[in-house]
Parts: C-alpha cells; structure tokens; sequence
C-alpha cells in the first residue's frame, strides 16, 4: 500500500449524506484518500487551497447553482490534471457525459465497485501514459 502523501486522492460531490458517505468510506478501504462535498462551491475551495485531486466523482444533481456538466466542463478547461467521473439517474445524461469525460456515466444507482474499477483505469491509464487526450 501507498504511504498517505502517495495515495491517489478522490473528491466526492454527493449531495446525499448516506450515499456520499457509503461511497466514500468504500473507497478508503480501497486505499485511495478521499474528501467529501455536497455542492460544486465545496471542490472550488479544496482547489483553491491547492489539494492535489487525482479525480472528482461528481453527480450530474448538485445542489445549488452549478450543476455536475458545468463542474466538469470547468474542470476539464482550467485543471485538466484531474480526471472526472459523473453519475446520474437522468435519461440522456449519457450523450451529454461522454464530452465532458473519457468514460460513459456510472448510472444509479452504481455499485461501489463499478466506482472503484473506474477510478482504478483511469489511474493506471494515467500511470501507463495512455491517458486518453482530453
């Protein structure tokens, strides 16, 4: 396993305190270091304070005024070193998705093991230089 400093770090915007939080703990056991939001204004702030993000899993429904499209779109624009996942229950999420991400949405309700799988490719893509250009 990873030192603390090496382990890839995850943010997740969940605005559902027992999803976000089942989703979260899965992936600490899983070995990756993770932070929990609910809105987009919670990413910008650990941005802001320079924490290194690895990738952001993100639901397309986030409370407040920004949506996950417009996270990860702003992501891809100004932080392209970190990788995006969204999820969503919304039909046609999909279409809208695969221009903002490398990979198709996780639909919900998703298994916590189809989140860490997904996470898991893109770091070894990341690591064995074959990142798809974004």
């Amino acid at each position: 396993m990873a030192s603390a400093a090496e382990r890839p770090v995850i943010m997740v915007l969940e605005s559902d305190v027992i999803i976000r939080t089942e989703i979260a703990e899965f992936l600490r056991e899983c070995g990756y270091k993770v932070i929990e939001g609910v809105t987009a204004n919670d990413l910008w702030i650990v941005i802001d304070a320079k924490v290194k993000l690895d990738v952001v899993f993100s639901e397309v429904n986030l409370p407040g005024e920004t949506d996950g499209f417009t996270v990860a779109r702003r992501i891809r624009q100004t932080h392209p070193q970190i990788d995006v996942i969204l999820t969503s229950s919304i039909e046609g999420a999909a279409e809208k998705i695969k221009d903002l991400c490398d990979e198709a949405p996780l639909k919900k309700p998703y298994r916590a093991e189809d989140v860490a799988a997904r996470i898991h490719l893109i770091l070894e893509r990341r690591r064995s230089g074959t990142r798809k250009p974004k």
